[in-house]
């Protein structure tokens, strides 16, 4: 059921394509003998106004057959049914033919504004504006802000979703700021005082936090001796369910009942009792306040320990047809980090979070690029209750970001524990008027990236396998909106329009875009550019897209085996 709404996604988007094409082209005089929803053999149909409107055999999207379309014709090709030979759409004007080919991407660039507009009056779900995570030696932390803290309000004005926070902490500037939140039932006034040429990175709060996963660092604890193991997860405290760490400090007590998916996806139900006299060691000054317990976010403890240094680039996809090269032990693999060690400390820094372990491996690095020089830290993990001193030097990789850029990082080759998510959801259901102006806003931000990402693959700055996918990918990430609701199926659909849309637009023969260009041509040398150009090009077209396609296929397939 997943994968045929996965395919009906794809086919929907293929259709509103091609009724684009169908609208603007009846609009233009131009005669459409078919519109056909699916393709192959017609089932049904009804013809009205000299157009078959049929439903064919395979319902995967459809099209659209217009008169004297042939783009290797002159217009004539149909005139033996045509009554008015001016119908013929190589015999309409140029801008006709134009509208009628850009019609296509524009009604997919069109319906992300329809959907989102939709999601914002049906009232969708947003992260609510509550901290997740505060970063050590912020502004966040300098002003008392706290993991869980709900912001109300800054400087008066009212907040309710993490965008809408996000959006008013990017318009601060330097001066004391006025933050509402509400901490543990009761509402707090604190300031938060900015620098003149302060950077928005270093503001240091954001909604995502740690999940229910834990860790236990110290046997002696009454987390250990109650059975709980690092990377349990605490699904219940006393019946009431448990969705991130935080909950779990509020929840516990003394002979509390916990439920938990071990390690292995078994259950278990364990008890916890407290230990008289024990008390969090190692000097970890509270970062979270399960550590009462002995319980610590598990997104403190090191996952996984890389074995070799590997750089973005050096093979074709991602892989294939690499030449041979020594592996590199990582920092981490030649200092001794294993997994299930909790960094503590970077020379001397309590690290609270994962993203402060990121920013004090990020502080060894001084310059970019070639003149970057790198100095070694002083690392504290603890292991089996017992602090463990470590020095490593951290080593600058070319490494792809989330959205498949590339850049150069340092990396020490730790994966963490633990996932980091976000809170809870507020439900605000906007008016029409607001709604498409949000949705406006979100289809020109997301266009506007996609061209951008565009560029940077042309030029060689993002890596093809980490931005591109083909059919299987389509379909698994349809098939995992699916699986997350109406909504996020909904929102994949749009997302996917646009992306449609755009690559429609490129001035590629074959696609609408290089018909454009063609049209455009023609519009500036006052006659139709030859057959024989159109052919050649055309043939160019479809041999690059069919090189694109496999390309994308390897790419795909790559992609699952990788998992």
């Amino acid at each position: 059921m997943q994968i045929l709404a996965a395919v009906l996604l794809i086919a929907i988007l293929v259709f509103i394509h091609e009724f684009g094409h169908f609208v603007v082209a009846k609009a233009c005089g131009v005669q459409v003998p078919v519109f056909s929803i699916g393709f192959g053999r017609r089932l049904v149909g009804i013809e009205i106004g000299g157009t078959d409107y049929r439903i064919s055999a395979l319902p995967f999207g459809g099209y659209v057959r217009m008169a004297g379309a042939d783009p290797f014709g002159t217009g004539e090709e149909d005139d033996e049914f045509l009554e008015d030979k001016s119908k013929a759409f190589l015999r309409r004007p140029v801008w006709q033919r134009l509208l009628v080919v850009l019609a296509g991407p524009a009604f997919n660039l069109i319906l992300p504004i329809v959907v989102f507009t939709g999601l914002y009056m049906a009232g969708d779900p947003k992260p609510a504006a509550e901290l997740g995570s505060v970063r050590n030696g912020t502004y966040a932390e300098s002003a008392g802000l706290l993991p869980g803290d709900q912001v109300l309000s800054i400087n008066g004005v009212e907040l309710e979703t993490a965008r809408e926070m996000a959006e008013q902490l990017s318009s601060l500037t330097a001066g004391t700021h006025e933050l509402s939140i509400v901490r543990g039932g009761d509402t707090l006034s604190l300031d938060l005082v900015l620098p003149e040429g302060f950077e928005l990175s270093d503001l240091g709060m954001q909604p995502l936090r740690p999940d229910a996963t834990i860790g236990v660092d110290d046997p002696t604890s009454p987390a250990a001796m109650a059975g709980l193991v690092t990377g349990d997860v605490v699904e219940q405290i006393d019946g009431q369910e448990v969705a991130y760490y935080y909950q779990i400090a509020s929840l516990l007590s003394e002979g509390s009942v916990l439920g938990v998916r071990r390690v292995d996806g078994s259950k278990a139900s364990l008890q916890m009792g407290a230990i008289a006299d024990w008390e969090p060691a190692h000097g970890q000054q509270m970062v979270a306040e399960g550590e009462a317990w002995g319980l610590t976010p598990a997104t403190l403890f090191v996952g996984s320990v890389e074995s070799s240094v590997q750089q973005a680039k050096g093979g074709f996809l991602s892989g294939c047809a690499q030449a041979p090269t020594e592996p590199k032990p990582t920092p981490a693999a030649l200092a001794g980090i294993q997994a299930g060690d909790r960094v503590l400390t970077i020379d001397g820094q309590l690290i609270r979070s994962w993203s402060g372990l990121i920013q004090g491996v990020g502080a060894a690095v001084e310059g970019e690029g070639e003149d970057a020089v790198v100095r070694s830290l002083q690392l504290s993990v603890v292991r089996e209750g017992q602090v463990i001193e470590l020095e490593l030097t951290p080593e600058v990789v070319e490494d792809v970001d989330a959205l498949g850029r590339y850049q150069q990082v340092p990396r020490v080759g730790i994966m963490r524990m633990g996932q980091a998510v976000y809170g809870p959801d507020v439900v605000i259901e906007y008016g029409f008027g607001e709604a498409f102006s949000l949705a406006a806003e979100d289809t020109v931000a997301i266009t506007g990236f996609i061209l951008e990402q565009i560029g940077k693959l042309l030029v060689g700055e993002a890596a093809m396998e980490k931005s591109v996918g083909g059919p299987v990918e389509m379909v698994r990430q349809a098939k995992a909106a699916v699986e997350d609701g109406l909504l996020e199926y909904a929102r994949f659909m749009a997302l996917l329009s646009i992306s449609l849309g755009i690559v429609n637009l490129l001035p590629v023969p074959v696609l609408d875009g290089g018909q454009a260009l063609f049209f455009l041509m023609e519009s500036v040398r006052g006659r139709p550019v030859s057959v024989a150009f159109r052919e050649r090009a055309q043939q160019i077209g479809v041999l690059f897209l069919v090189a694109l396609m496999l390309a994308v296929l390897v790419m795909d397939i790559n992609r699952l085996f990788q998992g």
